[in-house]
């Protein structure tokens, strides 16, 4: 279903070994904002971290504040790693899948303001998905892996989440996101149901909980989204 290489990929974010014999799901982590929004409270990598960023920051924390996660069960690492805003947000987690799948696949597109040479911190959700950097795919039977589901988790019509297909059969897709909002916390995968082959994403059983809601609620329009530069997948 999900294809051995890129599972493994996703495994390191579902598993992360910080050190021999002690892995964690990686933290949930956005780059949050102070009194009038002024003040950033940032974290290592500002939630974008690859796997080894985000075991390299843990491991310098740990070094900095003495203590030793060799010595601590797995769920204080977590509980340690979220003390000290150490985890990766939607946009973060979709990035690096993406760049895994086609590499530098973010070259040829149009980033969103900033001035961040780390090009994960200028792709969010809505860049991402951005008609300048995506298409619309409209019948789910057209999805595959690598395309975007993006999500309105506001209600105020903007897109501000965002998953990504990660495996295709005849009857289901398995999709990628990391969230705050969910049952599971932080990056994990999920399963939607294909009943209407020709309908779009909304047609289809989406089970997962989603802000106190079915995940399906939430979809931006229903449509996934392909980034062009994977067209040619």
């Amino acid at each position: 279903m999900i294809k051995e290489e890129l599972r493994e990929y996703l495994d390191q974010y579902l598993n992360l070994e910080i050190v021999p014999g002690k892995r964690v799901r990686v933290p949930y982590w956005l780059n949050k904002y102070g009194a009038g929004d002024l003040q950033r409270i940032q974290g290592p990598f500002g939630g974008k971290g690859t796997p080894n960023e985000i075991k390299k920051a843990t491991l310098e924390k740990a070094k900095t504040l003495g203590v030793n996660p060799s010595e601590m069960p797995p769920s204080e690492i977590k509980k340690f790693m979220k003390e000290n805003r150490i985890g990766v947000d939607c946009s973060g987690f979709v990035f690096h899948i993406l760049n895994f799948i086609k590499p530098g696949f973010w070259k040829t597109l149009k980033m969103a303001p900033g001035r961040s040479p780390n090009p994960a911190r200028r792709f969010n959700a809505a860049a991402l998905s951005s008609p300048d950097n995506s298409i619309k795919v409209g019948k789910t039977k057209d999805v595959r892996v690598g395309d975007l589901i993006p999500v309105s988790a506001e209600g105020d019509g903007g897109i501000d989440h965002i998953l990504i297909v990660v495996g295709v059969s005849h009857d289901h897709l398995v999709y990628a996101h990391s969230s705050s909002r969910t049952t599971i916390k932080g990056p994990h995968l999920g399963k939607m149901m294909i009943t209407k082959p020709m309908g779009n994403l909304r047609d289809q059983q989406w089970q997962e909980v989603y802000n106190g809601g079915k995940l399906v609620d939430y979809l931006f329009d229903g449509n996934a989204r392909r980034i062009i530069a994977n067209n040619d997948l």
